[in-house]
């Protein structure tokens, strides 16, 4: 019996007919209705009744209906609610929301018709979303369900699973594993199916200390999968398959007792071409999966690596086919991506490209080269064209074990840029590109006499698409090409190049614009001579109505000819710098649509055109500026998804899709990219142009770069406004005296939003970025830059910073993970990462130092602990950065650095003599400040490190490259001492003739200039110990000018003193 009054169900009965009616005016009519009057106004009775419909309607269309438009209705964001994530479910109230369920119950319980009962499994768990409300009669409920006499109602069950797992609580694990375990074995193909993706997606919910109790069912669960291995049931493999993806990227070792089965069974799937393509794919998934995330396991099965590269290869060669219509309509196709239509043999490649970052060219090439030969000679061209590819492929992950045997690679691939198939030279186009950018600079500089004539000689191919691809390959080979390797080609090419601006194909001529402006980019200066004739080519199309379909044409005629002025220079731009300057701003004012890639295209390009007119560029900022800023200033554009299904076939070019709390938000990332470029072109000008840019300043920080620091739709974005900040600081600073008060307003807004960001940052990443502006803005404001709240909030922010540090460097030094396969390769880009935070906030301490001297030190003490901690680890970056923390505390506090002297004069003693050089060149400066700023305090104590000091310099290779700054830093260390506490050296006349000998510095900028000023002084005090070196002292010191690590006054005055 219903709950609402029986004029309610009426309405609501008439609503649902003409929601569903074929009338286009009665359902829009219907809509309306449905929002203003239902969702708006009777919510309880709207969300009930369609409850009560799904248990009481004897029409089966109504039933499925009323579920579909229930969970519609539920997740929709209300009208009065800001938040995404909010929904219309959570606005009923208890009493109507526990009648629901209590209805829902019931209707998935009496359901007969599978369609519709899985309708009734989402609507159940759309009111499982993002809720506290407890439903204790919901598991009972599925759980009787698993053991129910029907299949479908089991299945149906482990639907609600799937879509819930969070219903599961710790305490419910052991009776569910038991349920799974009888699921596995069901008499019910759809109930092992449903099962298996139920448990995968509980696991994921899971902490690892709870996976022990599911681990045991993994062999019961890949039983289910062998039935399903023949042609017809390619789809119910598919749904099998596809979520054990996710179990494998989450816990691959997992599958380690069975993997050498799981490997077999899934290249049985792979190689049988009479199963369908997504089965097939989604089987090489998998196993490629098991690369990504545990690839120590895969090289430790020892048919892992040679049955992937087969069957990747054999997967390769289905591309295209042999039928004379299918070969012109590759060759007319104006689409260049219709390669990748080709999905079997785009996933083999992908596949490829990720085993050989993986598991390296030790463990790949040996079977890849077994093949790769016979391949490349066969008279199948699609044989040949997957050696290619595949070269394409993986390249850059064997990149270090192909580097020897690159003449070779190349010997294979070049000749095939003379195919005579259109879709092997289009191949070997682009294995020579990928190639040209995996080995660079070592395949211009070594094999450019090769390369760059066999490239060229590409573009005089009769097929417009294999002269694209030529023309985008010497895009690859001249990015990383310098000047000198391309000057001998550069008639030849250009020639070349300027005969397919007439080609008839509007994509070869948009390629060939793009090569000439890398080409220019790439040779400078060298391309000068042909400047003349270019720009005039460039200018016809600029100054044309070319309408529409010639848009991009002119974007790129836009880039290239800007890339051309930046790389012939201001003396032979300066000529055509107003007609192109006009030229631009005409476009720009002409302008109508929001697609138009003109509109892109000028950004860049005025930047550029800034770059080569510097200071002179100022008087075109007010056009320059509005259409820059306004992209600056873009909002992110949201969508927010509500229905599963709608968000399965979610596909915009653009856009990203992120899940949250059971619904889907879209971002169009395309939009936040050209925010992120915008930024950083505001940073070129502020750089460029400096107190002539102030008058922006304020607008680009209060609108565009402040709250970009917390745009958290994008990083790119949020790195490159911390990036523009000490730009934008330094522009106000040469703008004048006048601006002072304007300058300290700015950074205090500045400071504070960084300190909250370093605060509350979680990304390593980002906050090095953070790190690097704040010290860099600190180096721009000068002296007493902070206060005592600021100085406080640095100092938290290093304690919880340093402190996940040292959490995630304990957790790398730990044992290993019972269920993950933590890569060395991973391992090693994390150190890095992690290398360069450490790095950054030992410069910003640096920088607090010198910024606040003494006054730092009240919140130095608070690191005190951290420091002790760090400097006591075995790992030398802990210990780097606590010595070079000491450093600072000394080289700017001076004497009052002495009263912690218990904490680091042990620690520097240390490692004075440790195999590190860094460590030692780390504390051989540490000493040299204490000499030269640290006072009497410090005299005998650096006085007794002399011999140690020595000892750094003679170590074995003491000059080569991992040892010389430690030895330059050494000698300057003992200058500083000799000069500074001279007195307390003991037989100092002989110390300063061994000194003498450890000259040059060349390396050092900063040490070189100390130890030859004292040098100048022992001249000028006609020392002794002179006239015995004087060969050896002018040899270093025209070593030292050489290298340009002596210059300015400093320079000079050595130079006086060696002459004199």
């Amino acid at each position: 019996m219903s709950s609402l009054p029986a004029e309610a169900t009426a309405a609501l009965l008439a609503l649902l007919q003409s929601l569903t009616s074929p009338d286009n005016n009665t359902r829009s009519t219907a809509e309306t209705s449905l929002n203003a009057e239902w969702i708006s106004q009777r919510l309880d009775f709207l969300m009930l009744g369609l409850a009560e419909q799904m248990l009481m309607s004897e029409d089966q269309t109504l039933r499925s209906f009323s579920a579909v438009l229930f969970r519609r209705i539920a997740a929709k964001q209300p009208d009065d609610s800001e938040v995404l994530t909010s929904r219309l479910v959570d606005k009923l109230t208890p009493e109507v929301k526990a009648k629901i369920k209590e209805i829902l119950l019931q209707a998935l319980s009496n359901e007969q018709v599978n369609d519709t009962r899985h309708k009734i499994c989402d609507t159940i768990s759309e009111l499982t979303f993002g809720t506290s409300d407890r439903w204790p009669e919901l598991l009972e409920v599925l759980f009787q369900a698993t053991k129910s006499p029907a299949a479908g109602l089991r299945e149906a069950a482990f639907r609600i699973f799937a879509a819930s797992p969070t219903i599961i609580s710790k305490q419910h694990l052991p009776a569910v594993a038991n349920v799974f375990r009888e699921a596995f074995q069901d008499p019910s193909e759809d109930v092992r199916i449903g099962a298996i993706v139920a448990y995968t997606a509980l696991f994921e919910t899971l902490n690892k200390s709870s996976w022990p109790t599911l681990q045991p069912l993994l062999p019961d669960l890949l039983n289910v999968l062998p039935p399903l291995n023949t042609p017809e049931k390619s789809d119910q493999l598919t749904s099998t398959l596809s979520p054990l993806l996710d179990l494998a990227a989450l816990a691959p070792k997992l599958f380690r007792p069975m993997f050498k089965t799981v490997v077999d069974f899934g290249i049985s799937v792979i190689k049988n071409k009479e199963m369908e393509s997504t089965a097939r794919q989604t089987a090489l998934e998998l196993l490629t999966t098991f690369a990504d995330e545990a690839p120590g396991m895969c090289k430790k099965e020892p048919t892992y690596a040679t049955s992937m590269v087969v069957q990747s290869l054999a997967m390769m060669t289905e591309v295209g086919e042999d039928d004379d219509d299918v070969a012109t309509a590759w060759r007319e196709d104006d689409d260049l991506d219709s390669d990748d239509a080709d999905s079997t043999h785009v996933a083999a490649r992908q596949s490829l490209d990720r085993l050989a970052v993986k598991l390296g060219g030790t463990t790949l090439l040996p079977p890849l080269f077994q093949w790769l030969p016979q391949m490349v000679a066969s008279s199948n061209w699609q044989e040949r064209h997957a050696a290619l590819m595949a070269i394409s492929a993986f390249a850059e992950g064997c990149r270090d074990v192909m580097m020897s045997e690159l003449s070779k690679v190349l010997d294979m691939v070049l000749p095939l840029l003379q195919d005579p198939h259109p879709r092997v030279q289009w191949a070997a186009c682009n294995a020579v590109g990928q190639m040209s950018t995996d080995f660079a600079d070592d395949l211009q500089r070594q094999f450019g006499d090769h390369v760059l004539p066999a490239l060229i000689h590409v573009l005089e191919s009769p097929e417009p698409r294999v002269q694209a691809h030529g023309a985008a390959a010497l895009v690859n080979f001249c990015e990383e090409a310098e000047k000198e390797t391309l000057e001998p080609f550069l008639d030849n090419l250009l020639s070349h190049l300027m005969v397919l601006l007439q080609s008839p194909k509007k994509y070869v001529q948009e390629q060939v614009l793009t090569t000439i402006a890398i080409v220019a980019d790439a040779a400078e200066t060298k391309f000068a001579k042909y400047y003349d004739t270019m720009m005039p080519i460039l200018f016809n199309v600029l100054q044309s109505d070319t309408g529409k379909e010639y848009r991009v044409l002119k974007a790129k005629c836009i880039e290239c000819s800007s890339l051309i002025a930046l790389a012939v220079g201001r003396e032979k731009f300066s000529g055509l710098s107003q007609q192109l300057i006009h030229t631009y701003a005409t476009i720009q004012s002409s302008i109508t649509d929001s697609d138009d890639p003109a509109a892109s295209y000028l950004i860049q390009a005025w930047g550029r055109i800034c770059r080569v007119l510097g200071k002179d560029f100022l008087p075109f900022l007010g056009g320059v500026m509005p259409p820059l800023l306004e992209v600056g200033k873009t909002k992110p554009e949201l969508q927010l998804i509500d229905d599963a299904a709608d968000a399965e076939n979610f596909d915009q070019e653009g856009w990203d899709l992120v899940p949250v709390q059971g619904k889907h938000i879209g971002i169009r990332t395309s939009l936040l990219e050209d925010k992120c470029t915008a930024i950083e072109l505001l940073s070129i000008y502020a750089s460029e142009l400096g107190g002539g840019f102030e008058p922006y300043v304020a607008e680009i920080l209060n609108d565009i770069v402040l709250p970009s620091l917390s745009f958290f739709f994008h990083d790119g974005v949020r790195i490159a406004a911390a990036q523009a900040i000490p730009h934008l600081l330094s522009a106000v600073k040469d703008s004048g005296p006048a601006n002072t008060a304007k300058l300290a307003e700015y950074w205090r807004q500045i400071v504070t939003k960084l300190l909250e960001a370093l605060t509350n940052e979680p990304f390593v990443e980002l906050l090095t970025c953070f790190y690097t502006t704040l010290y860099q803005s600190i180096e721009t404001i000068g002296i007493h830059s902070l206060t005592q709240d600021d100085m406080e909030k640095f100092v938290q922010s290093i304690i919880s910073n340093m402190g996940d540090y040292l959490e995630r460097v304990k957790s790398r030094s730990g044992q290993e993970d019972e269920y993950e396969d933590y890569a060395e390769e991973d391992k090693d880009e994390d150190m890095l990462i992690d290398e360069e935070l450490v790095s950054e906030v030992n410069k910003a301490i640096h920088s607090v130092f010198k910024a606040q001297r003494t006054s730092f030190l009240p919140n130095f003490e608070k690191l005190l602990p951290l420091l002790t901690e760090l400097v006591a680890r075995a790992e030398v970056e802990c210990r780097e950065f606590s010595i070079c923390v000491f450093d600072d505390l000394i080289e700017f506090c001076g004497p009052d650095a002495w009263r912690y002297q218990e904490v680091y004069l042990q620690p520097l003693a240390t490692v004075l003599n440790d195999q590190n050089a860094a460590l030692r060149q780390a504390s051989a400066y540490g000493f040299g400040v204490a000499a030269q700023f640290g006072g009497e305090a410090f005299a005998t104590i650096v006085a007794s490190v002399v011999p140690h000091l020595f000892a750094i310099i003679g170590v074995p290779d003491a000059r080569n490259e991992e040892n010389v700054h430690a030895t330059e830093n050494a000698s300057a260390a003992i200058a500083k001492i000799l000069r500074f506490n001279g007195s307390q050296v003991a037989n100092v006349d002989t110390v300063i003739d061994a000194w003498i000998q450890t000259l040059p510095i060349v390396n050092d900028e900063e040490a070189a200039p100390y130890a030859y000023s004292f040098l100048v002084d022992l001249i000028e005090q006609h020392h002794p110990a002179i006239p015995n070196h004087i060969p050896h002292i002018l040899e270093s010191v025209k070593k030292a000018l050489d290298a340009k690590s002596l210059q300015g006054a400093t320079a000079e005055r050595v130079i006086r003193a060696v002459q004199g």
